[in-house]
């Protein structure tokens, strides 16, 4: 039971009085241990009793009222904020049951709905009875620590509980992608990071605020630790809080109207819904088990061959997610933890097989989650993973690959599509801007305008959004040239960067952008995949287009565009080959260490399309000249891997000709089959370069070979 101190202060609950409803399944808790909480707690005797108390068509109602709260919130904590990456939807704000169950979220990424129920579980499990901290009314608590639930530094999030009459009926939280945390290089995620020392700020499930106040001296130390965007941190900060707390302020006018049993019925309502929704989704998939592997090509410092293994075995309304066969940890940045991988399979879940559904973690309540110890997926709790979300492009392209097989052969047909691009690189930069403002922020154009997987019935959207959050957008050009201090040379869609099949991915995009107004720019690329794609096709489609890092410097840029001269390059293609522009061009991979550009100095960012499905043979040829005429595709490209052949002189496409180079490719296709063991043994001997295999493990079954030790 909980009392009121006078003036409606309510009091801590006294050890060993915690009320069932408000019960969290007890773990010992470690980094390899909180993706337990991923799954909802038991329902209690008091919250059956609330939802039965529900009247007929209540809940349809009020869920969409919590929908309005929701998309109300996200507003106010978007325009509260000054970050890039909030402004263009690396956020959410969620609402969760009073013992942390995530009851619905509006997300602009999803990855943050999984992740944030867990530090919420945490102050329940650690905080709530101790008589030295407790929770009570307009406390506001922060938290960004990855081993406590969070993603990566970069992930700060703000969490209120909600009472009503003395009672803790519910939690908010509002959390936003933040490009700085203090670490040992601009942007929060550093390439050269060894272990977590190196990382900056990582804040704790603690309470930075009582009364609805943010502390001014807790706030202050955030301050501190951002020495190189000290704005940032002061103002978003506040939005965070600000978020958590208009979602706070409506549900307690929800209760308030209709009593705190109503709101303890409804919210816990969603989260068994979701779950019972989800379980009679996954019971008309065809029982089995679907295995993929896919690889990236870097930890960050260098190139590197790290494979991401997946096997699910679905049998009734049950899944169990397999990753064992991934690469050991390492020491680098590209390194997780198991509620990391979950987090972003459901990124896929969410979006695609249980888009109509809650988002809410009873969805996620018939998965179980194998991720062995000491892989890049289990790393112990000292590693770096401040870069795991590049990592977990691994994990992007995986759930897509094994849930599509397991529901071709269901209702759930239109769901089938092969993965999303994953594959782009974004560009953090730092340093006084044009009006001497210290910034350290990322320029994710072209990640948020990355290419969609190709479907089963059509093409994939080309620039369609950001891989870890649909709801991601480009920032506005004007804006971003206004606010920083670079100019955008170019920006526009990227021939051939979609996976090629008879369904093509969609297209990504391609961009440079130059200093301006300032002598120096501090840079940095972080990417994934120059010599690998990781968003390989389905069903016979190709993968997406790898992308190489292109950095010019010493130009002659800003005297030609003085001049007018008509040679300025509209591409990357134009810009590589023509060479207009003088300069010393480096050619590298897209993930480049931090550097010093140049005023006028040209740094190239690329994306890549998403993966194809089916085999390009099959391809309309109608299609593939309309995408030539468009620019999509290159006429190489059309000739060489779709063999479609054109009339001399034009892009109208040869008919007769097409069958005979498509017969004469498939007849090569026969003549180089063999029986499939024969053709085991062959591949089998097939190994990488030694180089490839550093942080791989041995070959072929990735086992640690060398164990990692920090100090």
């Amino acid at each position: 039971m909980t009392s009121a101190h006078a003036g409606g202060e309510p009091a801590y609950y006294a050890p060993g009085q915690v009320p069932a409803h408000l019960q969290v399944r007890s773990i010992e808790v470690s980094p390899a241990t909180v993706v337990e909480w991923i799954k909802p707690e038991p329902v209690s005797e008091l919250e059956r009793r609330c939802m039965e108390q529900l009247l007929a068509g209540e809940y349809e109602i009020y869920h969409e009222k919590l929908v309005n709260f929701l998309a109300e919130t996200r507003e106010v904590f978007t325009r509260s904020g000054v970050t890039s990456m909030l402004r263009s939807g690396d956020c959410i704000v969620a609402i969760y049951t009073a013992n942390g169950d995530l009851v619905n979220a509006s997300a602009g990424t999803y990855l943050h709905c999984v992740t944030a129920t867990l530090p919420v579980k945490y102050v329940l499990h650690k905080f709530f009875t101790d008589p030295s901290v407790g929770i009570r009314e307009g406390d506001i608590w922060y938290a960004n620590e990855a081993s406590y639930g969070g993603i990566h530094n970069p992930d700060q999030m703000a969490f209120m509980p909600i009472f009503h009459d003395g009672e803790l009926i519910a939690w908010s939280a509002a959390l936003a992608h933040q490009p700085e945390t203090g670490a040992t290089e601009p942007g929060g995620m550093p390439q050269s990071a060894r272990t977590r020392y190196d990382e900056g700020l990582k804040i704790t499930p603690m309470r930075i605020g009582q009364d609805y106040q943010i502390r001014a001296d807790i706030l202050e130390m955030l301050v501190n630790q951002m020495g190189r965007a000290p704005r940032m941190q002061a103002v978003d900060t506040r939005a965070r809080a600000t978020g958590a707390d208009r979602l706070r302020i409506r549900i307690q006018e929800l209760a308030a109207e209709r009593g705190n049993e109503f709101v303890r019925g409804l919210l816990r309502r969603h989260v068994v819904e979701a779950e019972e929704a989800s379980r009679r989704r996954i019971s008309r998939w065809n029982d089995g088990t679907y295995r993929a592997n896919v690889f990236i090509d870097t930890i960050g410092r260098e190139p590197a061959l790290v494979r991401g293994s997946l096997s699910a075995t679905k049998r009734g309304s049950d899944i169990i997610m397999d990753y064992t066969g991934t690469s050991p940890e390492n020491d680098s940045a590209y390194n997780c933890f198991p509620h990391i991988v979950a987090a972003h399979t459901a990124v896929y879940i969410y979006a695609f097989a249980f888009q109509d559904l809650p988002v809410s973690n009873g969805s996620l309540a018939a998965f179980t989650w194998t991720v062995p110890h000491g892989s890049v997926f289990n790393a112990q709790p000292d590693a770096a993973i401040s870069n795991s979300p590049l990592l977990n492009s691994l994990a992007l392209s995986l759930a897509p690959l094994v849930l599509s097989r397991m529901m071709f052969a269901s209702v759930d047909h239109d769901q089938v599509a092969a993965p999303i691009s994953n594959v782009g690189a974004g560009m953090v930069f730092a340093g006084p801007n044009q009006y001497d403002v210290p910034v350290a922020e990322m320029e994710a154009s072209t990640m948020n305008t990355e290419g969609h997987g190709a479907r089963f019935d059509c093409d994939g959207v080309d620039a369609y959004g950001f891989p870890w959050g649909h709801a991601g957008r480009s920032m506005d050009t004007e804006d971003s040239e206004t606010e920083y201090q670079y100019m955008r040379l170019y920006f526009g869609l990227r021939t051939d960067s979609g996976g090629f099949g008879m369904n093509q991915g969609g297209l990504a995009t391609e961009s440079a952008v130059c200093p301006r107004h300032v002598p120096i720019m501090f840079f940095q690329k972080i990417g994934k995949n120059s010599l690998i794609p990781v968003s390989v096709g389905l069903f016979g489609g190709y993968p997406s287009a790898s992308l190489p890092g292109i950095w010019i410097h010493d130009t002659n840029l800003w005297e030609k565009l003085t001049r007018g001269d008509t040679d300025i390059p509209a591409n990357t293609l134009q810009l590589a080959t023509d060479r207009a522009i003088e300069g010393t061009y480096t050619f590298e991979h897209a993930n480049q260490m931090t550097r010093v550009a140049k005023n006028g100095d040209v740094i190239v960012q690329l994306a890549g399309g998403g993966g194809g499905y089916g085999d390009v043979l099959k391809r309309d040829a109608a299609l593939v000249e309309k995408d030539v005429v468009a620019g999509r595709v290159s006429r190489w490209t059309a000739e060489n891997v779709y063999a479609v052949r054109f009339i001399e002189d034009s892009t109208a496409v040869d008919e007769d000709a097409t069958a005979s180079a498509r017969a004469a490719t498939r007849a090569e296709r026969l003549a180089h089959g063999r029986p499939y063991a024969e053709f085991v043994a062959a591949w089998q001997e097939r190994r990488p370069a030694e180089a490839a295999l550093t942080y791989f493990g041995s070959w072929p079954d990735g086992v640690v070979t060398t164990p990692i030790v920090r100090i």
